[in-house]
């Protein structure tokens, strides 16, 4: 199995356990419904809903707007180096997956919690705050691991990014703008939808190789 299946299996695996979670958010499936409002509720109340000010810092962080822009720039930056391949990859997933985000929140139309501490609009699943941040995220570590391999500077770089994702999902639940399954929708959405846009990418690099080479 190639590099190329393996994340087309990833991307199945993601994608396939999304669909999953959308359809029960859909059908408002009553346990996780409840689920849903148990864990908002208990974060809510725990100390780490008090930190309104350090979510919202992290909510800018990871809005749309700021990882949206950080992804073009990378796309540029990829582009400057010769690394036509890659850019064409980043930027492909930053379009194609911010329009899937809108469609998917059209469909299942899912208002957000009530008494939401920062005002917010929009349908809640998923959230594109937490799709966009791992979306970002996903591509960074792929290109670190690609281009610096595995080492200490990469794995140090991996763990500060697992940590902005971490805090921009607890940021958008201590603000009440999302429901726990809104952000395990968008970690699930986010990461299947980047592997199989890397998967399509590796495919038609590797026909295009093997096209000049005859």
């Amino acid at each position: 199995m190639d590099t190329s299946q393996r994340h087309q299996q990833l991307a199945l695996g993601f994608l396939g356990l999304f669909v999953v979670l959308a359809i029960l958010v859909k059908i408002r499936f009553s346990s996780l419904m409840s689920l849903d409002q148990q864990w908002l509720a208990g974060f809510h109340a725990s100390s780490l809903g008090q930190h309104v000010r350090v979510w919202e810092w992290l909510t800018l962080l990871g809005s749309p707007l700021v990882t949206g822009g950080f992804a073009v720039v990378l796309a540029l930056f990829l582009w400057r180096i010769r690394q036509l391949g890659w850019a064409a990859t980043v930027f492909a997933a930053l379009i194609s997956g911010d329009g899937l985000l809108l469609v998917i929140k059209a469909i299942v139309a899912r208002t957000r919690p009530a008494q939401m501490v920062v005002a917010d609009t929009g349908y809640s699943f998923p959230s594109g705050h937490v799709f966009s941040t791992v979306l970002v995220a996903c591509m960074v570590a792929t290109l670190l691991l690609r281009f610096l391999k595995a080492n200490w500077l990469s794995w140090t770089l991996l763990a500060v990014i697992g940590l902005v994702v971490l805090g921009v999902v607890l940021a958008r639940l201590g603000l009440r703008n999302h429901y726990p399954s809104d952000v395990a929708g968008s970690l699930l959405l986010a990461s299947g939808w980047w592997f199989q846009v890397l998967s399509i990418g590796e495919r038609f690099r590797a026909r295009r190789t093997l096209s000049l080479s005859k």
